[in-house]
């Protein structure tokens, strides 16, 4: 039978039968090849246990030059597509896939237990992978012009659910979804899991230099007022609020690799880059754990910080804001043991210098809490309390400023041995000279210290935060002999 698909589109399928009287046309087994051009290679396999068109009308095909239908179903489509096997047309211009004489108006279309795979041709050559999957639009149009559009129609209402989804990342990482549910606008994923497919151990052999190796579980993601489209060809995506449910992180990093010396941006040249716009009015994380872990010494399985019962909200994380608008974070957190952590951070995504400020408060700190990082790590262990401390950063993507003030009472610094088993009693007193044992000689009870730090753009913001909090103790804490 002739049709008007291009020679690249090869479509079969087993029976058809078409009722006139109710305008009515099913496919059974329908199945459709997409091959290259060139090397006649398959690229994209689809195949349909039964495809229906439902309530054709004649009088607006007759009489109205357009072609209209009531619903179109599709049910279980299995589709593969290679993603390595397709080569371009060089020839090829933006006319469509497919030349349309009269426009198309379809009521709803419905696509019923679905599984997608698409392959990569690596070696882990699953790429994306999903089946159950339904969807349902409605009010979809296309014409000669829509068509060549990016987004080739135009349509009303839309819903989609699946009950599993895996997604390839990267080389070294995957994420899974237990459910994901699309209705009136309202995203809802749950039991998301994003994790580095390989051991520490085997990722520290693979990766030549540093790559976090990382474990994040999420119950569940609700997205509110979901839209997306493009304008003048360029995606746009927002939303009214994003929630993150019970989050938490994982993170091991191997300092023992060689350092990854590529530029890292501030977060706010990351959102001022994307290559969409994005607008989402508030983001909040509710109930969420970190544990960092570093491994510094070849000896030890590395020293460990953790946050827990974290929430955050976050306002206009946005590349589309205009001035005086800014990206706010407030934190709220517990640090360690039982320390009461609390921050706010701001900054102007259109400000090219990447201008930031950071203002936090730290509670009661008991300092052999964090021995379990700077033992292994530092060959350090410290004693006494530090009762408050309040520190702010004023900063750009090149240089900032610190000032921080901490009350604290009985503090010590004992430096070990290589193995970290031994007090070196020399070492600890030379260091203990420089370190005011309490903070209470000095006004309100605080020691205050300052400095400059100029950051290191190969290293990550939070390796920045933490250059200057450590210049800001070391001020502190010796007296400004820093």
């Amino acid at each position: 039978m002739e049709t008007r698909l291009p020679d690249t589109i090869v479509q079969s399928y087993d029976d058809l039968k078409l009722d006139i009287y109710e305008g009515t046309l099913t496919l059974i087994n329908p199945a459709v090849q997409i091959i290259n051009k060139d090397d006649g290679k398959t690229h994209t396999d689809i195949s349909v246990k039964k495809l229906v068109i439902d309530d054709i009308s004649y009088w607006d095909y007759l009489f109205k030059h357009k072609i209209h239908i009531d619903e179109l179903l599709i049910d279980k489509p299995n589709i593969v597509y290679y993603k390595n096997r397709l080569k371009h047309d060089q020839d090829s211009t933006n006319s469509g896939i497919i030349k349309i004489n009269r426009p198309v108006f379809l009521d709803r279309l419905k696509i019923e237990d679905a599984t997608v795979r698409i392959f990569d041709g690596t070696k882990d050559s699953l790429m994306l992978y999903t089946d159950q999957l339904s969807v349902e639009v409605d009010s979809i149009t296309t014409n000669k012009k829509l068509i060549t559009n990016r987004m080739p129609v135009a349509f009303g209402a839309y819903s989609a659910q699946t009950d599993s989804v895996f997604v390839k990342v990267s080389a070294y990482e995957n994420t899974t979804i237990k459910n994901l549910r699309l209705e009136d606008k309202n995203l809802e994923v749950s039991g998301i899991h994003l994790y580095t497919k390989y051991s520490r151990a085997q990722h520290a052999r693979m990766i030549s230099v540093e790559r976090d190796h990382f474990n994040l579980k999420i119950d569940s993601i609700s997205v509110k007022q979901l839209d997306f489209g493009f304008n003048n060809r360029t995606l746009f995506i927002t939303s009214n609020e994003m929630a993150l449910q019970n989050p938490f992180l994982d993170i091991f990093r191997n300092k023992l690799v060689a350092d990854d010396k590529t530029i890292k941006p501030l977060y706010s040249k990351m959102l001022r880059t994307l290559p969409f716009q994005l607008t989402l009015d508030s983001l909040k994380i509710n109930q969420a754990g970190i544990v960092y872990t570093e491994k510094v010494k070849k000896e030890n399985k590395g020293g460990t910080i953790n946050f827990k019962n974290l929430n955050a909200s976050i306002s206009n994380v946005s590349n589309t804001y205009t001035a005086p608008k800014k990206t706010k974070i407030d934190i709220d957190a517990v640090f360690m043991e039982n320390t009461p952590f609390t921050a706010t951070w701001s900054f102007d995504v259109n400000n090219t210098n990447d201008a930031f400020l950071f203002k936090a408060d730290v509670g009661s700190l008991q300092a052999d809490h964090i021995n379990s990082f700077t033992v292994p790590n530092l060959k350090v262990e410290l004693e006494g309390e530090a009762n408050k401390t309040y520190f702010t950063i004023d900063g750009n993507n090149t240089t900032s400023q610190v000032d921080l003030k901490i009350n604290y009472d009985h503090f010590k610094v004992a430096v070990l041995n290589k193995k970290g088993t031994k007090k070196n009693n020399f070492l600890s007193a030379i260091a203990n000279i420089f370190i005011s044992k309490d903070s209470d000689k000095s006004n309100e009870g605080f020691r205050k210290g300052s400095g400059n730090v100029s950051r290191d753009k190969t290293k990550s913001f939070f390796n920045y935060l933490w250059l200057n909090v450590e210049k800001g103790l070391k001020s502190s804490l010796t007296g400004g002999k820093n």
